[in-house]
């Protein structure tokens, strides 16, 4: 059968996307999308990566610098603590009895003058191992002392320590009575010092400086935003010195994986759960601290990000004009095919005295022009009588046209849903496809036995159909046992018997929503049993006694009368059951409680393998 018009045989790609105009735009598009995705994808991995550059650049060097100035405030510390050897006179002073009040006072001045050479000191707690006198020097009270014949416990730990920093933790009185200024809450950490009797090893005291926070913060504050950036000073056992976060002060970093990392080196940077880390460790005999900076990517690559942004936006914009002007100059190029090709549908079907108008001055007005004449001689050369035979051979063959053939029918439906689907209405494409597989399926006589799995998707096929009319009204399933699927059977058994129900079951429904079920399981004799169950109106006692009895004298062999509509479906699928198997396949019929119906179909599968076999 030749092709008219927009006519698509089975499987052909519609003529749309074969088109010059679908063509056109589809090259242009590929030829101006694809560099400017390239260009834009190059330029991003190539500015995140001089960014990221720069960037690590920046921070190493700052973060360098903060070390280099948290470092000096140490040492500062340690500086004003060796005071106490400085002073000849403070170690004899350690020695005296605690009533030598001229050694208290000199004592007494030693540890305010610390207190005073170093800003953000805190207090200061001495204890004298020979006297059993501890001292305790804050800025706002005056200086306590007492009698203890050991350290104050917080002390004992450093006491094997030369120099070593306690992290930090909340300020306290070491014991000492609590006096109106004392801020038991506020953060310090502690610079520990043991006295020696130089040269030789003998302890003669343990000195504690709690330093307040205020100082390192300063420092680290300024190598980092707090808005969008992350900075922690730990010690060697993973202790937080100093962080941003003023909750994780004084705890253990719970990240193990960052603690292992900078662990390896003494400096450098890693990339970790969606951001850069920046470290750099602090060594003095007295410490180990490490800095780190933590840079989330949306901060560190956000300029690149932004550029990004303005190229995809330009990019965007000259797309839509390369789209906008491709389809200016297509329709420009193709309008005129089109326009000649319905001229020539028309002269296809027998309409010779078309009106063809076009008026251009360019190749396509030269081009009508020409098939103009063309059709004026054609008109002019054809006789009266040939006219006439020829309107009288095309009025015969429309009469043969008319008769649709269901093959075309089926092709029409299919291409109905492909132009659905160009119009974004997918449902549509999915019931028209639905509509055409069913159809085709019943049309297709050279195949009298299937598989179970082929009846069945007929019937789930059918069913959506049916749930599109009844939405929420109908529920349906179908559990089918795996080793039943590929099971032949007769053609068109389960659609006859699901109908029924929307025939005779759907208008008395309990609840107002109706069911059914499709179920199978292959027994250990070698029969399929199906069973088809739906909750519509039950049928009859006297009605279901006289369909079981019919039921049973077809499938004996006996004359059956099938007089009313409910019974012409189960006749028919009995008719193909005994056609395409002799060996006793039964059908039967039930009603189920509360309400509905249940009908059991049990097919012989060594009786239909042997037709199929003798079919092939």
């Amino acid at each position: 059968m030749p092709k008219t018009g927009h006519y698509v045989k089975e499987g052909d790609t519609p003529i749309k996307f074969r088109s010059i105009r679908s063509r056109l735009i589809q090259f242009m598009l590929l030829a101006t999308t694809i560099p400017l995705l390239l260009s834009i994808s190059i330029t991003y991995i190539h500015t995140k990566e001089t960014i990221k550059e720069q960037a690590l650049e920046e921070n190493r060097h700052l973060i360098f610098q903060g070390k280099t100035n948290v470092s000096n405030y140490l040492d500062n510390i340690n500086k004003a603590s060796l005071v106490v050897y400085n002073d000849a006179n403070f170690l004899r002073n350690l020695r005296k009895i605690p009533d030598d009040y001229r050694a208290v006072a000199e004592v007494f001045t030693l540890l305010q003058n610390i207190q005073n050479t170093v800003g953000g000191i805190e207090r200061i707690y001495l204890h004298a191992s020979q006297s059993n006198q501890s001292t305790l020097v804050t800025p706002a009270t005056f200086p306590k002392r007492e009698f203890r014949p050991v350290p104050y416990v917080s002390t004992v730990p450093y006491e094997k320590f030369t120099t070593a920093i306690e992290p930090t933790h909340n300020s306290h009185d070491y014991g000492f009575p609590p006096s109106p200024t004392s801020y038991t809450k506020r953060k310090v950490f502690t610079f520990h010092r043991t006295i020696t009797n130089i040269p030789s090893e003998k302890v003669l005291g343990v000195l504690a400086i709690d330093v307040r926070l205020d100082s390192v913060a300063a420092i680290c504050e300024q190598l980092f935003n707090k808005k969008n950036e992350q900075l922690v000073v730990v010690d060697r056992d993973g202790n937080v010195i100093y962080s941003g976060r003023d909750e994780q002060i004084g705890q253990k970093l719970q990240d193990q994986a960052v603690l292992d990392h900078i662990r390896q080196n003494d400096s450098g940077y890693f990339e970790m759960n969606g951001a850069m880390h920046v470290y750099e460790k602090l060594q003095t005999p007295y410490t180990d601290w490490t800095i780190v900076k933590r840079i989330p990517n949306a901060t560190l690559y956000e300029r690149a990000t932004q550029l990004t942004k303005i190229n995809t936006a330009i990019a965007v914009i000259a797309l839509l004009v390369i789209i906008f002007g491709t389809l200016f100059i297509s329709v420009r190029i193709t309008e005129p095919i089109k326009r000649l090709t319905s001229y020539m549908n028309r002269i296809q079907s027998g309409q010779l005295n078309v009106d063809i108008d076009w008026n251009s001055r360019d190749e396509t007005g030269i081009m009508f022009s020409r098939f103009r004449q063309m059709m004026d001689t054609i008109n002019n050369l054809i006789l009266r009588e040939y006219k006439l035979e020829l309107a009288n051979k095309t009025n015969q063959l429309k009469a043969l046209q008319a008769q649709i053939n269901p093959h075309f029918l089926y092709n029409t439906l299919q291409s109905i849903g492909t132009l659905a689907l160009h119009h974004n209405v997918p449902r549509i494409y999915a019931l028209l496809s639905s509509l055409a597989k069913i159809m085709r399926y019943s049309m297709n006589k050279g195949d009298a036995l299937v598989t179970l799995r082929e009846e069945a998707e007929h019937a789930r096929l059918y069913l959506d159909l049916q749930k599109e009319r009844f939405g929420d009204q109908l529920e349906f399933s179908i559990r089918l046992e795996p080793d039943t699927l590929g099971v032949p059977m007769p053609k068109m058994i389960l659609q006859p018997l699901v109908e029924n129900f929307f025939k005779h079951g759907m208008d008395n429904l309990k609840d107002g929503r109706g069911r059914v079920d499709i179920m199978s399981r292959m027994n250990p004799d070698g029969v399929l049993t199906i069973v088809i169950e739906n909750n519509g109106e039950s049928i009859p006692p006297d009605l279901l006694k006289r369909l079981a009895s019919e039921l049973e004298r077809q499938q004996s062999g006996a004359q059956a009368e099938w007089s009313d509509e409910y019974g012409i479906g189960l006749h028919n699928v009995t008719m193909r059951l005994q056609l395409y198997n002799e060996h006793g396949s039964e059908l039967h019929i039930e009603n189920i409680e509360p309400q509905g119906v249940r009908i059991t179909a049990q097919i012989h599968t060594k009786a239909t393998q042997t037709k199929e076999n003798e079919e092939s």
